[in-house]
This record gives C-alpha cells, sequence and structure tokens, in this order.
C-alpha cells in the first residue's frame, strides 16, 4: 500500500485548526487554510498568529458582517501587528516578549466584501492576509 505523507499532514493540518497547535511533524508552520470567526453571546470572535515565518496564520479569515473581536498572538519572536487599511484600523504591537505577545481589539466590518491586511513591520515581506466578510 502506498502511503501518502502530504494526506497526514493535511489530516493533522485540520486537526491543528481546532486545537490552536500549530505545525506537522516538527516542519515550520504553513499558512493554514481560511479560518472562520466563532460566534458568541458578545460577537464573532478570531485569533490571528503572527510567525517568526513572517506570516500570518491563517492568511484568510471568514467573518461576517458586524463585531469582530481579534486576538493577536505573536508566535515567534518578532514585533507583530495587524493594519486594516480599509477599516482604518491598527492593532496594538505584539512583541514575542513574555507579557506582550498577545492583543485584543475589536473592529466592525460594515459590508460584506474583502479588507486586506497586513503587518506593518514586515509586509514587505509578505506578511499579509484578507478577511473575507459575508
Amino acid at each position: 500500500m502506498m502511503t501518502r505523507p502530504w494526506l497526514s499532514c493535511a489530516i493533522v493540518a485540520t486537526a491543528v485548526l481546532t486545537t490552536g497547535v500549530t505545525g506537522c511533524g516538527g516542519a515550520p508552520a504553513q499558512p493554514g487554510p481560511a479560518r472562520t470567526a466563532r460566534g458568541s453571546a458578545t460577537g464573532q470572535r478570531v485569533t490571528i498568529e503572527g510567525t517568526s515565518a513572517l506570516r500570518f496564520a491563517p492568511m484568510i479569515v471568514h467573518v461576517h458582517a458586524g463585531m469582530v473581536r481579534i486576538t493577536l498572538k505573536d508566535t515567534g519572536a518578532y514585533p507583530h501587528n495587524l493594519v486594516i487599511p480599509g477599516l482604518r484600523a491598527t492593532s496594538p504591537t505584539v512583541t514575542g516578549d513574555p507579557g506582550g505577545s498577545i492583543a485584543r481589539f475589536t473592529v466592525t466590518f460594515p459590508r460584506a466584501g474583502r479588507f486586506p491586511f497586513h503587518c506593518q513591520y514586515h509586509q514587505s515581506a509578505g506578511m499579509t492576509g484578507v478577511f473575507v466578510v459575508s
């Protein structure tokens, strides 16, 4: 029987999104599949990680129009923030240092559409993503 290592990694990656663990088989975490915001009594919530590979995980985030509580988590050693130009919104900077590795902020998406975001420090290195709002 021929094994397909990529299939195993895909299954693990799917499980990772529900557990919050990153990486597969010790490999550096790659930009994962799109993630949908979780709903709660206080609105939608989503967590986006900034990595030492200068990428967001996930890079594509699905939300509904309205208020969204975003948690930006620094899983590496570089400072990151999240800028959403279409909303004129910028998160606090996370540093990866103790006490500075998580920032929470709330934005309101006024309508359906695509809202690109980036890290102001690493945009030129490709640290970008998009909110897909329905």
